[in-house]
């Protein structure tokens, strides 16, 4: 009697621990690298240095140097008509750049700091790559939305740019904010396993980036120029889908790249 006793006892002493050093969960593994990331972010401010200080001084470029543009106006054939030369889809392409070499200037370094602080191996024994790709993918993403959310109305501002079509606005820089994210996440991935060259870098990030801004000069024309619904549910939805088709793809390759990084 005693000796099933104490074996149940045992056993019970085995189940618990089991249940306590369980494998955590995907989402719970990529939610510790996101707060393991925010809170290596705010006492760095590496990222959010970078892009303060692009954005900052992009900005202030940009306003000194389309001023005489804001104030020109061209006539149609017949004089009928008169419209600013500095169109609004022209506006919204180049906000477009600016947030998009601000994204690649202070996001995707996160993976060279963690190969930099030998911090890399760790995390790859602790958390499944899925996990560490969702983690990344979503501080990239916060500090994306963060930054537009103080770009877009300045540049608004000082650019004397208008929100066009309100819904379809929110839309593409909602979009494109993700779309930036995703594409600074994988680029700095793969750019980590080069020990942060910033011409691989760079060669990885130009191809992402011009067909993602040309999806993004698409939309402009159904935010400003009125385009039927149809048209503009597929310029919008192209951006979308594109976004979509390159965070899956992400998601695919990510575990080759994170685990057989340098």
């Amino acid at each position: 009697m005693g000796g099933s006793s104490h074996s149940a006892d045992a056993g019970g002493l085995m189940h618990g621990a089991a249940r306590e050093w369980r494998q955590p969960t995907w989402a719970a593994s990529a939610w510790a690298v996101f707060r393991k990331d925010v809170r290596s972010e705010l006492r760095s401010r590496v990222a959010l240095s970078a892009m303060g200080v692009f954005c900052l001084s992009a900005l202030f470029l940009i306003a000194l140097a389309t001023a005489p543009l804001q104030s020109v106006y061209l006539s149609s054939a017949d004089g009928s008509a008169a419209r600013s030369a500095w169109s609004p889809e022209s506006r919204f392409g180049l906000m477009w750049v600016l947030l998009c070499f601000a994204a690649f200037v202070g996001l995707g370094h996160s993976f060279v700091s963690e190969e930099d602080a030998g911090t890399a191996t760790p995390l790859r024994m602790a958390c499944t790559a899925e996990a560490v790709y969702a983690g990344k993918l979503a501080v990239n993403a916060a500090i994306m939305a963060g930054a537009a959310l103080l770009v877009i109305p300045s540049y608004c501002l000082v650019c004397g740019l208008g929100v066009g079509d309100p819904i379809r606005f929110t839309l593409a820089a909602g979009t494109g904010c993700a779309g930036l994210a995703a594409s600074a996440t994988i680029v700095g991935a793969l750019a980590a396993r080069a020990r942060g060259a910033t011409g691989l870098f760079s060669a990885l990030g130009l191809p992402l980036a011009v067909v993602f801004l040309m999806l993004l000069q698409n939309c402009a024309a159904a935010i400003y120029a009125d385009l039927p619904l149809i048209q503009a549910v597929r310029a919008i939805g192209g951006l979308v889908s594109y976004v979509v088709l390159l965070v899956a793809v992400s998601a695919l390759v990510f575990r080759y790249v994170w685990e057989d990084a340098l």
